[in-house]
């Protein structure tokens, strides 16, 4: 007895893979139609219900935290179904979505709502470099206003913070040198 071989649906395009050729009258089957989030879940939860799946098997099987699914879908869901979920839910549950023009919906709004000014439109994006001059102009004026606006015992905090770091990023030559600096220094004032 001969194994039954299983071919690969015929795909129209490599570009688009999802646009499958159908056989005339034939065409996908529709699992649910929604228009809102409420009636998405409603969809997902038939979905579910219908393969019949283990929650806890179905997230293993996705990659998702154990007991995901039932705070996505559950009767009262926990968790909302976000950009990182979703994709592996939808093509989890062997889904795809496909977005149709309503036209009655799409007539109304070009009815209410005014079309754009194309010439405000960009169409390319928008570089804007910093050069290291203007960085170093706009961080005096951000210091400045931080020590305008700090008090007195805030900056005393912030003085032996810089001493401190910028003795534990020395070497051991530089903190000689500076203890020779402060000697002197004493011996200079008596």
């Amino acid at each position: 007895m001969a194994a039954a071989q299983t071919t690969p649906a015929p795909f129209a395009s490599a570009r688009d893979p999802w646009r499958v050729k159908l056989s005339e009258g034939e065409g996908p089957r529709v699992v649910a139609e929604f228009s809102d989030y409420a009636g998405m879940l409603d969809a997902l939860r038939r979905r579910v219900n219908e393969l019949q799946l283990n929650g806890e098997r179905f997230d293993e099987y996705v990659g998702l935290p154990r007991g995901y699914l039932s705070k996505l879908v559950g009767a009262n869901p926990v968790r909302r179904l976000g950009m990182t979920s979703f994709a592996p839910v939808v093509a989890g549950l062997g889904l795809r979505v496909l977005f149709v023009e309503d036209e009655a919906a799409t007539q109304r709004l070009k009815n209410r709502v005014r079309p754009r000014n194309s010439s405000y439109v960009r169409t390319d994006a928008t570089y804007v470099t910093l050069s290291r001059k203007f960085m170093q102009k706009i961080g005096r004026k951000g210091a400045r206003a931080r020590a305008d606006n700090s008090t007195p015992a805030q900056r005393r905090k912030w003085a032996r913070l810089a001493i401190k770091t910028r003795f534990d990023n020395s070497t051991t030559r530089q903190r000689s040198a500076w203890a020779r600096h402060a000697v002197r220094a004493r011996w200079a004032k008596e």
